[in-house]
């Protein structure tokens, strides 16, 4: 009988944690952080668009002549999944078909795909033209770098 209800105790705190977390799982803000030094401007249509070119590698520079550094997160992270269905507004299938072609007609790769904020933090900060996403409440450090643009995604 003890062994129940302190099974039924764990379960109710569980439950309930998952009930307060689930918002912030479901619903997030998201940052495209580029390289402090980086001087490109416009609305955040404008960002986004070359955003998607740049990482896309159908253009290989910033307005400016600054060398894009694309950066991806891991794949089927949450940070990679919002960014390509939010800013590319590609499906999974959509980003490995646009991948496949770009190799074969040009020998391009997708954009080295990075697990740690820490990580993709530096190569931002070490590169003029780099940029990549993160959580936006882990945007402010990331040194060298600064905020684009943020998006939310469910």
């Amino acid at each position: 009988m003890r062994s129940t209800f302190q099974h039924l105790l764990r379960s109710l705190f569980l439950a309930s944690l998952m009930l307060a977390l689930a918002p912030a799982v479901m619903a997030s803000t998201y940052a495209v952080v580029v390289n402090a030094q980086n001087p490109f401007s416009g609305d955040d249509e404008a960002k986004r668009e070359i955003v998607k070119h740049l990482y896309l590698k159908e253009q290989s520079s910033w307005p400016g002549g600054i060398d894009a550094v694309p950066f991806g997160r891991a794949d089927g992270s949450p940070e990679q999944l919002a960014f390509e269905k939010t800013v590319l507004g590609m499906s999974p299938g959509d980003i490995e078909s646009h991948w496949l072609k770009l190799k074969q007609m040009s020998g391009e790769t997708p954009p080295r795909g990075i697990g740690s904020v820490r990580i993709l933090g530096r190569q931002i900060g070490k590169h003029p033209g780099a940029f990549g996403v993160v959580l936006a409440s882990e945007a402010a450090g990331i040194e060298g770098g600064k905020v684009l643009f943020e998006f939310d995604a469910d």
